[in-house]
């Protein structure tokens, strides 16, 4: 079979910088509502993975500055 290249250049920046403030923003204010300690399992699952996501974006943000 044929495979179709594609002739586009890739976008050296596939996440725009406003957006991800926003997304950090808002994964801040989620973090921020849970507290510093979680009361549960639930939320103590929920601390590291808002704490994951927002480790991942600033890492985002700083290689597009």
């Amino acid at each position: 079979m044929r495979q179709c290249r594609s002739h586009r250049r890739p976008n050296p920046v596939a996440f725009p910088p406003g957006r991800l403030r926003e997304e950090i923003a808002a994964l801040e204010k989620r973090l921020d509502s849970l507290g510093p300690d979680g009361d549960c399992g639930y939320e103590n699952a929920m601390i590291r993975f808002y704490e994951q996501e927002l480790a991942a974006r600033r890492a985002l943000l700083n290689a597009s500055e």
